[in-house]
């Protein structure tokens, strides 16, 4: 078994610790093994940031992505630079706010800038939502070691408000499943 997650938006977006997050979590896990990988232009806010886990049951041979079982794109240039890696069956999770042309047979479309914006006044938790979001699509990942690994990340109020925000995505990814994947057939359909 081979799972992979793509997460990838801008600088700033922490795209980045969020891999680093999940990754963390899942590296005491019995029979489980993970990679990340990142991808970043460095110094600049807004740019290219990109995180990769594989996750696998053997030992991974390649610690690149071939095929994504779950995208999340918090951009355009996100989504357009990684679609083509999603598998056929895969996963698109997209911030409407920022990706504003898409198609796809399974879609998210969660405003998760505008949730961190209105519940937390801090557009820094919009990862945490993601992470919240994810724990209800990959069965690999469990909700103890993400809050263990959020925890050895942040300390004091920031701590506080990460978990929080972890706990909103919980919430939203559910009532996201719940609701049940979207099917975005042209990418006109998406113009903002």
């Amino acid at each position: 078994m081979r799972y992979e997650i793509g997460m990838s938006g801008t600088g700033g977006q922490g795209t980045i610790l969020l891999g680093t997050i999940l990754a963390e979590s899942l590296s005491n896990k019995e029979g489980i093994f993970v990679a990340q990988t990142q991808a970043y232009d460095p110094a600049m806010r807004g740019s290219k940031a990109e995180s990769f886990l594989v996750i696998s049951d053997e030992e991974i041979d390649w610690h690149g992505p071939f095929r994504l079982d779950i995208l999340l794109a918090l951009s355009q240039n996100a989504y357009e630079h990684n679609i083509k890696r999603l598998k056929p069956e895969g996963i698109l999770i997209l911030d409407p706010q920022f990706v504003g042309k898409a198609a796809w047979d399974k879609v998210l479309s969660i405003p998760f800038t505008q949730k961190a914006r209105s519940k937390f006044n801090d557009e820094r938790t919009v990862n945490m939502i993601c992470a919240g979001v994810l724990i209800e699509l990959c069965s690999y990942l469990s909700v103890e070691a993400v809050k263990s690994s959020i925890s050895s990340n942040f300390k004091g109020k920031v701590l506080e408000t990460n978990l929080a925000a972890f706990q909103e995505g919980i919430e939203v990814g559910r009532q996201n499943m719940k609701e049940g994947f979207a099917t975005i057939e042209s990418s006109e359909e998406m113009q903002i």
